[in-house]
């Protein structure tokens, strides 16, 4: 529109585009098991688990709203192994409510609980959780009406792309949701919103 002249050039000319990009990786965290020495109890590496491989996986139809931090079909939790150690005498064995993670389809123990008075082999903060970003936009157009005189328009939108920030996954392995997002980050002000001024100069 170079040869554009009059009202027409004053419309489409001068426009000012800017942006924000959010990143934020996700910060290390511990899968857990049942409280040992200061509550750090972490489980037993008994099987092939790579804490490496992990995503955000969300669901669809009535479970759109929530999601796993592991492929679906990967994992499932069930009755530790070393609850049958326990005796059966006075329902003990019933009341034991330790679960371990299993490979979903060979049923292979992969995290266990660790024995009384000892600590768990997978360590302190061997996941990451979920990262972030958000996109943020904003576009302005200042017009000279007369000498002295501007009308400057102005829209703001953040969460552009309406991206979910997802919370973190539940990663305790005594958990029967081990793995789960149940939501996204304070999920009321995430959506995509947009604000827009108008302001006379004189």
């Amino acid at each position: 529109m170079t040869n554009s002249t009059g009202v027409v050039a004053r419309i489409i000319e001068g426009w000012h585009v800017g942006w924000i990009v959010n990143l934020t990786s996700g910060a290390p965290t511990s899968v857990t098991a049942q409280n040992m020495l200061y509550a750090n109890g972490t489980p037993d590496i008994v099987g092939p688990f790579d804490p490496r491989s992990v995503g955000v996986y969300w669901g669809s139809g009535a479970n759109s709203g929530s999601g796993n931090y592991f492929a679906p079909g990967t994992y499932l939790t069930d009755k530790d192994p070393q609850c049958a150690n326990v005796t059966a005498s006075q329902g003990l064995q019933a009341a034991c409510t330790l679960n371990a993670v299993f490979d979903a389809k060979t049923h292979q123990v992969l995290l266990q609980n660790p024995l009384p008075g000892t600590r768990g082999t997978l360590g302190q903060r061997a996941v990451e959780v979920p990262g972030k970003w958000r996109f943020d936009g904003n576009i302005m157009k200042k017009i000279t009406i007369h000498e002295g005189k501007t009308l400057e328009f102005r829209a703001d939108a953040s969460n552009v792309f309406n991206h979910p920030e997802p919370a973190n996954p539940i990663l305790d392995i005594n958990s029967t949701n081990f793995g789960a997002i149940t939501g996204a980050n304070a999920k009321s002000t995430l959506h995509r919103q947009f604000q827009a001024q108008l302001r006379f100069s004189f």
